[in-house]
C-alpha cells in the first residue's frame, strides 16, 4: 500500500511525528508550505486568527499528488483549537483525493480533538484513524507506543480485522 504522509509544521513538532510515521511505514513524506511568511508576532497572530475562523492560507503546490497514493496521512499543529490554515487549504485543494485518509496533530496543551473534528467537518467524512500528540510526549518513549497504536488502528481499518 502506497502511503503519503503530508504535513505542515511551524515549530518542528509536527515534522517530528510525520517523519517518524513515514519512517515506520516506509512512506513518502511531503511538507505543506505556505506562500506567506508566518514569522514574528504579526505572522503568528494572523495565522491564529485565520485558524480560528477556518480561513485557508495560500499554499505552494506539493511535489506529490495525493490521488496517486492508497492512503494519505495528514498532520497539523493545533492553533487555537484548529488546524493550521495551510492544512485547511490542503484539504480544500485535495478533497476529492482524500477518501482514504488519517489525521494526526501535535498540541501544546489542548485543542487536538477540536482541531481533528474541524478537519473531519472540512473534509466531509471521517478519517480512518486519528492521533493526538502532546508536545511534552515528543521525547518520551510513549511516543513510539502511540505511533504503534495509531498504525495498528490504520492496519485494522485496511484489512477489516484486528491483528
Amino acid at each position: 500500500m502506497s502511503t503519503l504522509v503530508v504535513y505542515f509544521s511551524q515549530g518542528g513538532h509536527t515534522a517530528t511525528v510525520a517523519t517518524a510515521i513515514a519512517a515506520r511505514l516506509g512512506a513518502t513524506a511531503a511538507v505543506i508550505e505556505e506562500q506567506a511568511d508566518r514569522d514574528g508576532v504579526l505572522g503568528i497572530a494572523t495565522g491564529a486568527a485565520a485558524a480560528l475562523i477556518g480561513h485557508p492560507s495560500t499554499i505552494k503546490a506539493t511535489d506529490h499528488d495525493p490521488a496517486a497514493f492508497d492512503l494519505v496521512i495528514l498532520g497539523t499543529p493545533v492553533w487555537v483549537g484548529a488546524p493550521a490554515p495551510a492544512v485547511t487549504a490542503y484539504i480544500d485543494r485535495h478533497r476529492d483525493a482524500l477518501d482514504r485518509v488519517a489525521f494526526f496533530c501535535t498540541e501544546a496543551r489542548s485543542g487536538g480533538a477540536q482541531a481533528l473534528a474541524r478537519m473531519e467537518r472540512r473534509l466531509g467524512h471521517p478519517p480512518l484513524a486519528t492521533l493526538e500528540v502532546a508536545e511534552e510526549a515528543l521525547d518520551d518513549d510513549a511516543l513510539g507506543q502511540r505511533l504503534d497504536d495509531f498504525l495498528s488502528e490504520l492496519d485494522e481499518t485496511r484489512t477489516g480485522s484486528p491483528q
